[in-house]
């Protein structure tokens, strides 16, 4: 009995002390892509759910920044809009101003970028950017549809 109620006592107190937060908010619309920030006070452990669309097949690049005594970004994913992992973002370059994104082009759809850290102080806050870039069509993709306007050429000189 006595380990149980210390057991409860020392998860209630793990809880006061380093509370973790989950947030699920939209993206503001911004020119090409969006624009994000939350705001924390005392240490905390954060797992956001920031919501954004694409308008059609895009590659998505974003960049965010932290501030508080100590600030660390975890993870960062995209997921459908289930919240289904759709993949994980790459970092491509880290300090103060973090910049990542993701490998593969994204269909037109709702998203979630997920963003998931660890922030101490009495505050401490993140902003960021999601840019949206219309996809590159792979050299195989612009082959074919050379080929195809090709073959479609052929034929109407033929006819004419």
């Amino acid at each position: 009995m006595k380990k149980s109620a210390l057991s409860v006592a020392l998860c209630l107190c793990t809880l006061i002390i380093n509370p973790t937060y989950a947030a699920a908010y939209d993206a503001t619309r911004a020119g090409g892509g969006y624009v994000f920030s939350n705001v924390f006070s005392g240490n905390t452990s954060f797992n956001d759910y920031i919501s954004f669309s694409t308008d059609g097949l895009q590659q998505v690049l974003t960049s965010i920044s932290g501030t508080g005594t100590t600030f660390q970004f975890k993870e960062f994913n995209l997921l459908d809009e289930n919240k289904n992992l759709v993949m994980n973002g790459t970092v491509f370059n880290s300090g103060p101003n973090l910049s990542f994104g993701f490998t593969n082009s994204i269909q037109q759809g709702s998203y979630y970028l997920q963003v998931v850290g660890e922030s101490t102080g009495t505050n401490a806050s993140y902003a960021g950017t999601i840019t949206l870039a219309n996809a590159v069509p792979e050299p195989e993709s612009a082959a074919l549809i050379l080929a195809g306007l090709g073959l479609l050429g052929l034929k109407r000189r033929r006819q004419g």
